[in-house]
């Protein structure tokens, strides 16, 4: 229950951290709408896997790591980026490992309970 407690914790910061870094580091021009519209085409993969959060299931569990590692790639990349975007891209790319770890010790926990 502490595992499945904890990637909901770090699900939920992934999400928050992802979506007001990109209200904040969008254009000071842009319209709010076009940022949001941008937030939902990144995000509605991450937010799909939200019923895995909730029981635990190990194969939707197993559906989030494999979700997780796109994002994983994206990230790394933007650690490449100059220092507001890599600093929040450490700490997106920190979240994402913590997040595919704890999925993977939900599984096997779920495995264990078969």
């Amino acid at each position: 229950m502490m595992i499945l407690n904890l990637l909901r914790a770090s699900y939920a910061l992934l999400l928050l951290v992802g979506i007001t870094g990109l209200f904040s580091l969008a254009p000071p021009d842009a319209h709010w709408l076009s940022t949001l519209i941008i937030a939902l085409v990144l995000y509605v993969p991450l937010l799909i896997m939200a019923p895995a959060m909730s029981d635990g299931n190990k194969r939707q569990c197993t559906w989030l790591c494999f979700i997780l590692l796109f994002y994983f790639c994206g990230y790394t990349v933007q650690l490449l980026d100059p220092p507001p975007v890599r600093t929040l891209a450490i700490v997106k790319t920190s979240l994402n490992v913590v997040m595919f770890v704890l999925a993977a010790m939900q599984i096997r926990q779920g495995q264990h309970a078969d």
